[in-house]
């Protein structure tokens, strides 16, 4: 692969990426908790408590990608 001034263009544009997924991570994450846990609590009529379980586990996960995505885009050379 031949390296020239574009390289530097396209690793720039590639963590501009991964930061802009950041966000719609952290939303996405304790959002679909929300829907399955309201789904489940109204089913068996245990609001809020399956809801607040999923939530807390959707925004687990959204941090731990969150982790991940900047660990990838900083090791990135």
């Amino acid at each position: 692969m031949v390296k020239d001034g574009n390289d530097n263009k396209y690793r720039y544009v590639h963590q501009v990426g991964l930061y802009t997924a950041i966000p719609i991570i952290l939303v996405a994450g304790p959002a679909v908790g929300f829907f399955i846990g309201d789904y489940i609590d109204r089913k068996l009529g245990t609001t809020p408590w399956f809801m607040l379980f999923f939530v807390v586990i959707g925004f687990v996960a959204s941090i731990r990608q969150t982790i991940e995505f900047i660990t990838k885009a900083s090791n990135r050379k």
